[in-house]
């Protein structure tokens, strides 16, 4: 098997939610298609908060009552000095999912649509050879090799395809720590957030109940996150009780996207094209929605025979028209969030505590389509609060938004 090449229509590395999407919409299509997944079983190890928008589900085609553990239609931000700030929405705006189940149940939809799931299976690298792509990969501890016209990076943060695609990628990735907790005693019923350069500098701490007394928990701050992370198991403690903890481990949270996601005979989708959110991290909704654009050029690339740079950038067009604008608000403010100091940020919500502000966060409050909450925020806060560092005002940004 070493040394004869298994021919595909189309290579996928990676069975997270972007690769198993593009691989089902490809199988159904009828093409021979290859899903390759490092690991041992599709989910597994868990890097994810797992909190996602009913939008998500819904372009998933999975049903909350299949992976749905808590649906949520308020959170809770703490701030510098004692602030607090609630959000609540008409509607629930997330829901905490099993994960790994989500993950699974894509992959198995591949499966079952003919795609071929290679377990255990890890890219090694790849060569454009006679008008096709040429992946090295090893399985079982054999190296086996599989040829296909196009090749789809879906292998996450540290993506190999794009490194070896000369692909560029975007290089602000947040260091994390994430965890599992159980409370002993007392606890929360909603998402918890935690901002402040005391707490997270750069950046957030997180805290989501799933039920029975646990919770998902979370910081990331730029530079590192772990001399960070001891401080807020006290702070949480502190208010909501005593709690044990396990499965802590690190995690990098990219942001992008990045400029170009196509090259000669490869295309990214998911986090390996840095398709996430500037304010949040979040990236599975961006990462279903990019592969089925991309599948759905890839079916037309294939068609005329050409999976030249050129033709592929039909997807990178259809990706910066349906949601470019949003990551766009996303990245401006990012950059707003960064340079705030705390004595700012305490300022802002003291401000959307006030009924007026409120109200518009209620109407437009919204995890996926940020843009039209924060334009109607920003232009009212531009009445109201100090100048932001940088000569640069809350009105002027407001009517740079709207």
């Amino acid at each position: 098997m070493g040394n004869v090449d298994l021919t595909y229509d189309v290579i996928i590395v990676g069975a997270g939610p972007a690769g198993s999407t593009a691989a089902e919409v490809l199988a159904r299509a009828s093409l021979r298609v290859a899903l390759l997944e490092e690991h041992a079983q599709v989910g597994l190890p868990d890097h994810c908060s797992g909190l996602v928008s009913p939008r998500t589900l819904e372009a998933a085609r999975i049903s909350e009552e299949m992976v749905g553990k808590a649906w949520f239609s308020r959170a809770r931000v703490w701030g510098p000095g004692e602030t607090v700030l609630w959000l609540e929405s008409e509607s629930v705006q997330a829901v905490a999912i099993d994960r790994p189940r989500f993950d699974q149940i894509l992959a198995e939809r591949a499966v079952e649509a003919g795609a071929t799931l290679l377990l255990g299976t890890r890219a090694r690298g790849f060569e454009r050879v006679d008008g096709h792509v040429r992946v090295k990969a090893e399985r079982d501890g054999r190296q086996i090799y599989l040829r296909a016209p196009l090749l789809i990076g879906a292998d996450g943060v540290v993506s190999r395809v794009a490194r070896w695609a000369g692909l560029r990628l975007p290089q602000e990735v947040i260091p994390a720590v994430k965890g599992e907790i159980c409370f002993q005693s007392g606890g929360t019923e909603t998402i918890e957030v935690f901002v402040g350069r005391d707490v997270a500098p750069g950046w957030f701490g997180w805290l989501i109940p799933v039920g029975e007394g646990w919770a998902r928990i979370g910081i990331g701050a730029v530079g590192s996150a772990r001399s960070f992370f001891q401080p807020f198991l006290d702070r949480l403690r502190a208010r909501f009780g005593p709690f044990s903890v396990r499965e802590v481990r690190g995690a990098a949270i990219p942001l992008g996207p990045a400029r170009r996601f196509v090259a000669d005979r490869v295309m990214l989708v998911g986090a390996a094209a840095r398709q996430t959110k500037p304010t949040t991290g979040g990236g599975v909704y961006l990462g279903v929605r990019a592969a089925q654009m991309a599948a759905q050029v890839a079916l037309w690339a294939l068609e005329r025979g050409d999976c030249s740079r050129r033709a592929l950038q039909g997807y990178e067009r259809q990706w910066q028209r349906l949601e470019g604008h949003e990551v766009l608000v996303g990245h401006w403010l990012r950059r707003v969030f960064r340079r705030l100091s705390d004595r700012e940020l305490g300022r802002i919500i003291a401000v959307l505590n006030r009924p007026w502000a409120q109200g518009i966060i209620s109407r437009l409050g919204d995890i996926d389509f940020p843009s039209r909450l924060f334009s109607a925020l920003l232009v009212e806060l531009g009445r109201q609060v100090v100048p932001f560092g940088g000569g640069r005002t809350p009105d002027r940004v407001g009517e740079a938004v709207g």
